[in-house]
């Protein structure tokens, strides 16, 4: 058997629109692609920290509007899953949030005119980083489990911090929500909780 991206893709939106905990979505989705290709990288994917980074992408979000407040014409926040190079020549995995003042849940294109771009926008993503020095280690499979993973875990992410954590009244200031899309610049992406949808 062989990983298929259509049934990927529809495993990790019946699992992402389950609404559980970060740590129990993933193990979910573990489970899925451990059925297809059993190999010895799950049981390392299972036993990432998932609750220190959450605490500390929580604080990051809301100090940056905090600092950087958003205007009343923004609805929508697009966070993006990119890599950096560093001096060194080696490839990080980083967030970014960008605001925009327009929205369209079907298309994405509405996230290439942001007017909300605050300077502290970035966000090493640690967790991203073990999951990619993981599944490096594996060169056939690395091709897909790059695109599904960091964005799967992206998005259980956010979504769990969004429904439980965040202190929504920080980014409610003009509007009852405000929008939330996560997924790599090339074009991958899913919508997640809206913040102040409770």
């Amino acid at each position: 058997m062989e990983f298929k991206h259509d049934q990927t893709w529809d495993n990790f939106e019946q699992v992402f629109n389950s609404h559980l905990t970060t740590k129990d979505g993933w193990n979910k989705l573990i489970d899925f692609h451990q059925k297809i290709e059993d190999k010895p990288y799950w049981t390392a994917l299972r036993n990432l920290d998932f609750e220190t980074e959450q605490i500390e992408i929580k604080n990051w979000l809301e100090e940056l509007v905090q600092t950087e407040p958003i205007d009343k014409n923004i609805i929508a926040f697009w966070v993006g899953i990119t890599k950096f190079v560093n001096d060194q020549d080696k490839e990080s995995y980083t967030i970014y949030l960008m605001g925009c003042d327009n929205y369209d849940e079907n298309d994405i294109e509405w996230a290439t005119e942001p007017t909300y771009m605050p300077e502290e926008r970035y966000f090493t993503f640690e967790t991203l980083n073990k999951i990619d020095e993981i599944i490096k280690a594996d060169s056939d499979d690395y091709s897909f489990l790059d695109w599904i993973l960091p964005l799967s875990y992206c998005a259980l992410t956010l979504d769990n911090i969004i429904r439980n954590n965040l202190d929504s009244k920080l980014f409610l200031k003009h509007h009852d929500k405000i929008f939330v899309s996560t997924g790599h610049d090339s074009g991958d992406y899913k919508n997640v909780s809206a913040i102040g949808q409770k």
